[in-house]
């Protein structure tokens, strides 16, 4: 997830609009308004399945933005097979962004409203159960940041010359309609129209180079494997751009022109090694693309944007370790309910550690006997424990991250290093570009090592306070 500064220093599937919104008999129903998250009750939004987003977004020196996406779903109820489930009369979009111009379902102009987060929007005909839909949502405006629980500020940005656009954890409907939550997954398509002299960036590979129309520079973006709707990021700026090629995956990196050519040439070595160090650790790169943004802004977090991360200032090594690992822990394997975000950040702060490990540095081990001696009963390192955090407001607290990682050393220590290492493997391998759960953990963990999961693990994950540790 976020590395907070102030704690932390293809499928080539097409993204047309699908067609096919048939009435069925067998009654009809709403979409739910959100997926019921325990964090986030309105994040997604039920009744359908995204597939893919076709996004093209317009933005002017004022700060105004003219935008238009295109969302192709599937209806699903989840109640009986497609020819007898009920027809969906409404559906759910989440939108807190500008004014909504208009909104089309199948190319048929449809009713909606807005309501706090939701944007409803009704079909002029049902939709039936297994149909493909499409609906096309225009807005123009100045998009906002977004007030999130633990006190942070995401979603669209302003800096010195344009902006940058993050959405973790709720923060994308703020500049983008979507369905909010890390379970609907899709592939993605955005077109960015920008100034001249400025330059948009978003997620995965840039087809077609940058190009000039008139006043304008346009850049068109392609993601190829699943991506949650949190992970999308835009930015816009004046950059340097750098394209390379790191162990076989195409680079592009964009630094703000302001910083200086280290900072540019540190960002490309960094993910290089961090993608060496990585794919020994979890396997093959998961995505088609890579590489980073660097853009001074307010926000004092770095971001693991699926394939394109981004930093606020020019990133330290052991940073870009943490947002790399994040594109196989927690991009490609997602969480499926946001209490459970210490298999993010939990698994990317190991990597952290295990990468000056195996460097030569400090051991984990090392590492962990240093930090369980040096907090008390009473630190911060312990409250809340990482699996069960308490609450939204307690996402990116340091025990989620510190803990979530010492949790992992235990794991370590119960399995023995070889079959630890292969279980961090197996993870990001059984669960590619999908969600899963810690109880989907404990069952990897015995199917890989055909033995139980070490009694101490849960304690870790789960139990409040400073736990006992049988090996300190």
């Amino acid at each position: 997830m976020r590395t907070i500064f102030a704690k932390l220093a293809g499928t080539g599937l097409p993204l047309a609009l699908l067609g096919s919104s048939v009435a069925i008999a067998g009654g009809s129903f709403s979409g739910a308004p959100g997926v019921g998250d325990p964090y986030f009750p309105k994040m997604g939004s039920g009744g359908y399945d995204v597939t893919a987003y076709d996004v093209f977004l317009s933005y002017r020196r004022s700060g105004e933005v003219r935008s238009t996406t295109a969302v192709s779903a599937v209806a699903d109820t989840d109640q009986g097979a497609p020819e007898s489930g009920p027809a969906m009369e409404r559906f759910n979009l989440d939108f807190r962004g500008p004014e909504v111009d208009k909104v089309l379902v199948d190319g048929a102009e449809a009713e909606w409203s807005r309501a706090g987060q939701e944007l409803r929007i009704t079909p002029e005909t049902p939709i039936s159960d297994g149909a493909s839909f499409g609906a096309r949502v225009r807005y123009e405006g100045t998009p906002k940041q977004v007030d999130n629980p633990d006190g942070s500020r995401d979603g669209w940005t302003k800096t010195s010359d344009g902006a940058v656009a993050l959405g973790q954890p709720q923060a994308v409907p703020s500049f983008l309609p979507v369905s909010d939550h890390p379970t609907d997954k899709a592939l993605w398509q955005i077109e960015l129209k920008v100034p001249r002299g400025l330059t948009g960036i978003s997620n995965g590979t840039l087809e077609g180079g940058i190009e000039r129309d008139g006043e304008k520079t346009v850049t068109r973006w392609t993601v190829n494997q699943p991506m949650a709707s949190y992970l999308a990021m835009i930015a816009i700026g004046r950059y340097e751009i750098d394209r390379a090629t790191v162990r076989g995956i195409p680079y592009l990196g964009a630094v703000d022109s302001s910083l200086s050519l280290s900072s540019r040439e540190s960002l490309l070595e960094n993910t290089r090694e961090a993608h060496r160090f990585l794919e020994g650790v979890a396997g093959p790169y998961p995505f088609d693309a890579t590489g980073g943004v660097v853009d001074p802004s307010s926000l004092g977090f770095a971001l693991e944007n699926q394939t394109r991360s981004y930093y606020p200032s020019s990133p330290g090594r052991q940073l870009v370790i943490h947002e790399v690992a994040h594109q196989w822990y927690g991009d490609s394997v997602s969480v499926t309910e946001w209490d459970e975000i210490w298999l993010n950040e939990g698994f990317a702060t190991y990597m952290e550690w295990l990468y000056i490990e195996e460097q030569g540095g400090q051991s984990v081990a090392e590492r962990f006997q240093s930090m369980y001696a040096a907090n008390g009963p009473d630190s911060s390192l312990w409250t809340p424990p990482p699996a069960n955090p308490g609450g939204p407001q307690n996402l990116f607290d340091r025990s989620v991250y510190d803990r979530g990682a010492m949790a992992l050393q235990v794991l370590r220590e119960g399995l023995g290093d070889s079959a630890f290492r292969l279980v961090l493997r197996r993870w990001a391998e059984e669960y590619q570009y999908g969600n899963a759960s810690t109880r989907d953990f404990y069952e990897l963990i015995e199917q890989v090592t055909d033995a139980r999961v070490p009694a101490a693990f849960p304690v870790w994950l789960y139990e409040p306070g400073k736990p006992p540790c049988s090996f300190c």
